[in-house]
């Protein structure tokens, strides 16, 4: 039977896991650059070597959109492009929106900070658009309401 022995890493003597401050990913000793954006990985994340703002965030209200599952989405495009957002939904809990076919529809939150560009990556992608899967606006919505 063979024993196992790991050879640490010359450069990380101590064989630890690295991090890339840019994008905080983690990866194995032994890799020095991250290969996704080229950054020189560090031991440990502070907030003197990550580019990202790790302070407490302050939400306001960006938008009210049409169900949790498209403000969820877009909350998700949001933190792709670097704002800080999260949903709040009306349900009782994650499942009601989900079942209720008369849901309340959620409001996207993100960081006061962010505002800005929030708005301005939002209309980049959906304009006055508040159902951005289903694609109604604001007139649409109100003319179907005044037909019913």
């Amino acid at each position: 039977m063979l024993a196992s022995y790991s050879f640490p890493n010359q450069l990380n003597p101590g064989g630890f896991r690295m991090f890339c401050p840019v994008c905080e990913s983690e990866y194995e000793a032994g890799v020095t650059s991250c290969p996704d954006d080229g950054s020189e990985l560090v031991e440990r994340l502070t907030p003197e070597n990550t580019v990202r703002d790790h302070s407490e965030a302050r939400f306001v209200p960006l938008h009210n959109i049409g169900s949790p599952a498209e403000a969820e989405m877009v909350a998700d495009i949001l933190q792709q492009n670097g704002v800080r957002a999260a949903v709040q939904s009306g349900g009782a809990d994650a499942l009601s929106p989900l079942l209720s076919s008369a849901s309340p529809g959620a409001l996207v939150l993100v960081d006061e900070r962010d505002l800005d560009r929030a708005r301005e990556i939002y209309d980049s992608f959906f304009g006055i658009d508040i159902t951005p899967l289903t694609g109604a606006t604001d007139e649409e919505e109100q003319e179907e309401e005044n037909d019913e």
